[in-house]
């Protein structure tokens, strides 16, 4: 799973859809959602890229993408944000947060 910082964001994003995990190690939501973006990230292999974005090492970046509330997921379709999610996912959710930015 890709790592986003303030070096690679950009270049990362370019040409594809991205799901970007912003997350902290303290955050009891986050741990949960981890091991199910990860699962879900697998079943989308070559639809999309799946990367998470720690908001205590890169807090510019989090600052500039507007995240208030962790875990949030945002959505990325060359560059551009499409859609966000904030708080826990269960993975079915999370699956069909996937696939409605995938089929768009």
């Amino acid at each position: 799973m890709e790592q986003i910082t303030s070096k690679n964001f950009k270049e990362t994003l370019e040409n594809k859809v991205v799901f970007v995990d912003f997350w902290a190690a303290w955050c009891g939501p986050c741990k949960m959602l981890g091991p199910i973006y990860e699962e879900v990230s697998k079943e989308f292999e070559g639809k999309a890229v799946f990367a998470k974005c720690n908001v205590d090492e890169n807090n510019n970046l989090a600052l500039r993408q507007g995240i208030q509330a962790i875990p949030c997921i945002i959505a990325y379709d060359n560059g551009i944000e499409v859609d966000r999610s904030v708080g826990f996912l269960s993975e079915e959710d999370l699956r069909e947060f996937v696939k409605k930015i995938i089929e768009i």
